[in-house]
């Protein structure tokens, strides 16, 4: 009774400060772990005024933040921003469920939920739909690795369900004060990629990198030299010391793990995958090292993403050299002898803690059935927009087991024998450079040009114009050639609009067009391609 009358009283007294308007968090015994807790689906409460809707998305592609009043629990808390949140949130009549960030401290400078700055709420519509996030940095946490925690949401707006929703601690000032017990120190975030992101050094120019890297704190804005260094350092060709380079400037430990994470669950979406993005990096005054933070991993247990990234096939355990663009630090680990022999006996213990099929299999029909009853519910399709034959959850929960078993099977053999360094994996050519191929269905991409071009990469940017595609295929020439346009890069996921061409020889001219991708019943077809632009070697004075 005693216990029931003093929360009685802290209600009251929460009400108290509410009601006189005051920003105030009042939570007593309430700490960020408990809207964390993995065991309990949230419930999550925004009030939006319908104007404030409107603006949002009236400047949809542009993601703006509006006022609106938060609910958990007891807790209150009046102007808040939200907006929408990633490029498949972004397109203005889209169907499917859009994500949501809330920024506490938008409108009100030093206001925090639970010592939180911002709510991340994940619409779980990718390759690994509601369940390769909480699966994956969970691992990560148990390892002693930096990572967001992760729980479910039902989302109300208004009072109108809206759905289950991935509750994804953001990583922010918030996030590293809490991990690293300061947040001093030096945050960039690598999201779409750009020069310098697969770790390869593009010269002294620090606007180079800030088409790749963004800086997240007024000291990393004015600290690109210190960036630009650990990238110089991290590409040396100095195999001999190499190990002492990477345990010098990088938590070098940590990355091995990472690698090896990443790798048996096919977050292929990342640095240590076949897509140089989706990471933080963090440099900790109190050591002068770096930390690599993975981020939105929600593309993971998915073999043959848009049918052309072979995870699995393609992604040897023992030599983690995935495809894609070349990365000097996994190049540099396969290539010295104490590094490899450290990140196998890494994985292999890995592999058996974490990734045996029975324990992974039983931990997805927890989370399931956690949510099971809430997706009955949920107003949006059963589907993943990048694999849109889904037949339900029950369908989706299944494909991933698939994955788990051929993951662990193979992997295991590949560590117990891992042989000579294989050769890229190579799809069958007809099947990887003509289908899909372009077509005639309308709402084709438009307005393609170049962004950058660096000694190793090239930046293309385009128009969507679809709402319904399955993703976009960019196609290259070498201008010297006399074949047709063969496919070259594969961008899943609806709303996508850049690419970045790492397969580049510094003295070549490449012509370039991207078509959009529709799954039809017949399978995947192509819209009308793009306009064909051209990238000429950069002159000596750096210009395209």
């Amino acid at each position: 009774m005693a216990a029931d009358l003093s929360q009685f009283i802290r209600n009251l007294l929460c009400i108290g400060f509410f009601s006189s308007g005051l920003y105030k968090v009042c939570a007593t015994e309430l700490t960020s772990d408990d809207f964390y807790e993995r065991e309990r689906v949230q419930e999550i409460r925004l009030s939006i005024s319908g104007l404030n809707l409107a603006k949002m998305k009236e400047a949809l592609p542009e993601r703006k933040y509006v006022p609106a009043t938060l609910h958990w629990r007891n807790i209150r808390l009046e102007n808040v921003g939200v907006r929408y949140k990633g490029n498949s949130s972004s397109r203005p009549h889209q169907r499917h469920k859009r994500g949501y960030l809330i920024k506490v401290n938008e409108f009100k400078k030093g206001t925090r939920f639970l010592k939180l700055r911002r709510i991340a709420l994940d619409n779980g519509v990718q390759f690994g739909s509601l369940f390769s996030e909480p699966i994956v940095t969970d691992i990560l946490r148990n390892l002693e690795i930096p990572a967001s925690r992760f729980n479910y949401a039902n989302l109300f707006i208004n009072n109108e369900y809206q759905g289950v929703y991935g509750n994804v601690e953001r990583i922010d000032e918030s996030f590293i004060k809490r991990h690293f017990g300061s947040k001093k120190g030096l945050l960039y975030k690598v999201h779409m990629g750009g020069p310098g992101a697969n770790f390869s050094y593009e010269g002294n120019d620090p606007a180079q990198y800030k088409k790749g890297f963004e800086p997240k704190n007024e000291a990393a804005e004015k600290s690109f030299d210190e960036l630009i260094d650990l990238i110089r350092e991290i590409d040396k060709d100095d195999k001999p010391n190499y190990e002492q380079t990477l345990i010098k400037h990088l938590m070098a430990e940590n990355f091995l793990k990472i690698t090896a994470v990443m790798l048996f669950a096919g977050c292929f979406d990342q640095l240590t995958g076949w897509n140089p993005h989706n990471y933080y990096l963090y440099r900790n005054p109190k050591t002068d090292r770096w930390s690599y933070i993975p981020w939105d991993l929600d593309v993971g247990f998915a073999d043959h993403a848009f049918g052309n990234i072979p995870v699995i096939d393609g992604w040897n355990a023992a030599w983690p050299i995935p495809g894609g663009p070349p990365k000097p630090i996994l190049e540099n680990i396969a290539a010295n002898p104490s590094l490899l022999k450290k990140y196998r006996e890494t994985a292999s213990t890995i592999l058996e803690k974490y990734f045996k099929p029975d324990q992974l299999h039983s931990k997805i029909d927890k989370l399931y059935d956690l949510i099971k009853k809430d997706l009955v519910k949920d107003p949006y399709p059963a589907k993943r927009i990048t694999n849109p034959r889904d037949a339900g959850y029950d369908d989706i929960i299944l494909s991933f087991k698939r994955f788990i078993d051929r993951r662990y099977q193979l992997a295991r053999q590949q560590l117990d024998n891992p042989g000579p360094r294989p050769k890229p994996y190579i799809q069958n050519s007809m099947r990887q450079h003509q289908r899909p191929a372009p077509g005639d269905l309308p709402n084709g991409p438009t307005d393609l040009v170049i962004i950058s071009r660096t000694k190793n990469s090239i930046k293309l940017e385009w128009k969507d114009n679809a709402d319904n595609e399955a993703g976009h295929i960019v196609q290259r020439i070498d201008i010297e050639s006399t074949e047709k346009f063969r496919n070259h890069i594969p961008c899943p996921g609806r709303s996508e609009t850049n690419a970045i061409d790492v397969r580049v020889s510094p003295g070549k001219t490449y012509r370039y067009r991207v078509y959009s991708v529709f799954s039809t019943p017949n399978g995947y077809a192509g819209s009308k391609p793009s306009k064909v632009v051209v990238s000429a070697p950069p002159t000596k004075a750096g210009k395209k």
